[in-house]
């Protein structure tokens, strides 16, 4: 439950963010006269709104809350800080925005590139009829969410702690016979029953079922030998959590042991070599060296890792497409993956915050090789 304290800070968090954005947009060569915010994450983002259905209007001196009334009061309660226009039932939201844009002095608005075709095409009609042009802005909020401030990673630490208490309590369940699914449902419930909701659909696969990046959990049933892999993730506060762990059911073989340590190794170095002015790409390059020196380099298929916060997959991460360099204040998974057809496969991931002189753990659950059920 949030305090009376904790909701005054993060109203203070979002108004500073507001800040920034207006700085963004408004002191660039040639600024739309006001922005519109429509997209959830940047909603929640700028003003601690959980709805599904709002928009948030900013000029350099003034800014509305716009939603349905389906959401009247829920708005009145999470964004405090910004007169709030309910939009009447039988009139279309488009109007009401307009409206408001007009009555603000607006002739130039700034649009999001996220914005679908379908809301492009609902805006036109009403925009024209205020005179009123469109503009797009590229995604300005985006690249503010890249850099976490004090209250995000605070929220993102109670999220990862929340990742460790959960592997931990599903120990008692890497044991045979035990189904996939009922791993997978204890993981959901333990999240939801610390006040929290899984932030993905949870994976978890054993056998050679774990050479499946992202396989849904099925009703087969754990075996000595088996490979176990559970990936899962809590949406606390409004902020994720990603921790993926492979475990082995009895005694390990020689040949899991290999993969595990190759993928081990790949791990340790990256996080190793994570801090700012480093490129993503050349962390990613780095984990798929350590996989080649085991051979095993062709069978790790995804990126390396991605932003979280807001969302599991919140922006530009650790990949090969990444060339820019990493900035203190980020938060990433990292996640090296072997995936081997017909055997099996390992995958271990933390998150981690990018320091002033190098990167802090986030996740802390063992990442040494485990074995169960022995």
């Amino acid at each position: 439950m949030v305090s009376q304290h904790q909701a005054q800070a993060a109203e203070l968090s979002h108004a500073a963010r507001r800040a920034k954005l207006r700085e963004a947009v408004f002191g660039d060569k040639s600024p739309p006269d006001a922005l519109l915010i429509v997209g959830a994450g940047n909603l929640f983002y700028l003003t601690g709104f959980t709805g599904s259905f709002g928009a948030l209007l900013l000029t350099p001196d003034a800014e509305r809350f716009l939603t349905g009334g389906i959401y009247a009061t829920q708005a009145q309660g999470e964004v405090a800080d910004i007169p709030i226009i309910v939009n009447p039932v039988l009139k279309e939201f488009g109007e009401t925005v307009a409206e408001t844009a007009q009555e603000l002095g607006v002739r130039t608005l700034g649009v999001e590139n996220s914005v679908s075709l379908a809301w492009l095409q609902g805006m036109r009609k009403p925009m024209r009829k205020a005179k009123i042009r469109l503009k797009p802005v590229g995604a300005p909020v985006e690249k503010l969410r890249r850099i976490k401030d004090a209250d995000e990673i605070a929220r993102l630490r109670a999220a990862a702690r929340l990742a460790d208490a959960t592997f931990e309590h599903i120990q008692r369940l890497f044991q045979p016979e035990i189904a996939e699914w009922d791993l997978a449902m204890e993981i959901d419930f333990y999240i939801r029953r610390q006040g929290a909701y899984p932030a993905f659909e949870t994976i978890v696969v054993s056998g050679e079922r774990t050479a499946l990046p992202h396989g849904k959990p099925t009703e087969r049933r754990l075996q000595r030998g088996d490979f176990v892999t559970v990936d899962f993730g809590a949406r606390l506060n409004g902020y994720c959590s990603d921790l993926t762990r492979t475990v082995v059911i009895g005694a390990a073989s020689p040949e899991q042991r290999r993969l595990y340590t190759a993928v081990l190794d790949a791990l340790n170095r990256a996080v190793d070599a994570i801090r700012p002015g480093v490129k993503g790409k050349q962390v990613d390059a780095l984990a798929r060296q350590t996989l080649e020196a085991y051979g095993l380099a062709d069978y790790f298929g995804h990126g390396l890792g991605h932003s979280i916060g807001i969302a599991v997959h919140d922006g530009a991460g650790l990949s090969f497409r990444d060339k820019k360099p990493l900035e203190a204040g980020m938060v990433l998974t990292v996640e090296p993956g072997v995936y081997v057809p017909g055997f099996g496969g390992v995958r271990i991931e933390q998150d981690v915050l990018v320091t002033a002189d190098g990167c802090e753990l986030l996740t802390h659950a063992p990442v040494e090789l485990r074995e169960f059920g022995g």
